[in-house]
């Protein structure tokens, strides 16, 4: 289990936070990683001007170090990471515990088909497959729906 602690992002992690985020993405689906190209400062910039307005963000923190982020809003999962070193800890379990609080009735998320520990993650924890189809451009990339509902009296 992980001693890690949840607390709301903050403005000046935000760099440590892309960092994380482009470890974790290079490690889980290093194919889509080259293909896009995407720059360090492009996942800063994307990430303070769409991620960060655009979602309530929760960071995983051990022993002082970022170790994992949620973005959510409405329902929607939108980014589910863990630093690479850090995984296998329980601290993604933690931040989807976090999701499931913060949205009781449900949730959804897609992950890439190609995503194979991201897949497994999910339906670990009771996530069921629902749509598959392609992620827009310029990813277009095939992924699937993800959704999340509690058990009804328990």
């Amino acid at each position: 289990m992980t001693s890690a602690a949840l607390r709301p992002l903050q403005p000046a992690e935000i760099e440590v936070v892309c960092a994380l985020w482009r470890r974790s993405r290079t490690d889980a689906q290093p194919w889509l990683e080259e293909r896009m190209g995407h720059t360090p400062q492009d996942d800063l910039e994307f990430f303070s001007g769409h991620i960060a307005l655009e979602n309530r963000i929760w960071v995983a923190v051990d022993e002082a170090a970022v170790v994992g982020f949620l973005a959510i809003h409405d329902g929607h999962v939108n980014y589910l990471y863990v630093d690479p070193p850090a995984q296998n800890r329980g601290i993604g379990t933690l931040l989807l515990d976090k999701a499931r609080a913060l949205s009781p009735n449900g949730l959804t998320l897609f992950t890439h088909q190609r995503n194979a520990k991201a897949r497994a993650f999910y339906e670990r924890r009771g996530f069921r497959a629902v749509a598959f189809g392609v992620s827009p451009a310029p990813e277009s990339e095939p992924d699937v729906k993800y959704e999340w509902r509690p058990v009804a009296g328990g």
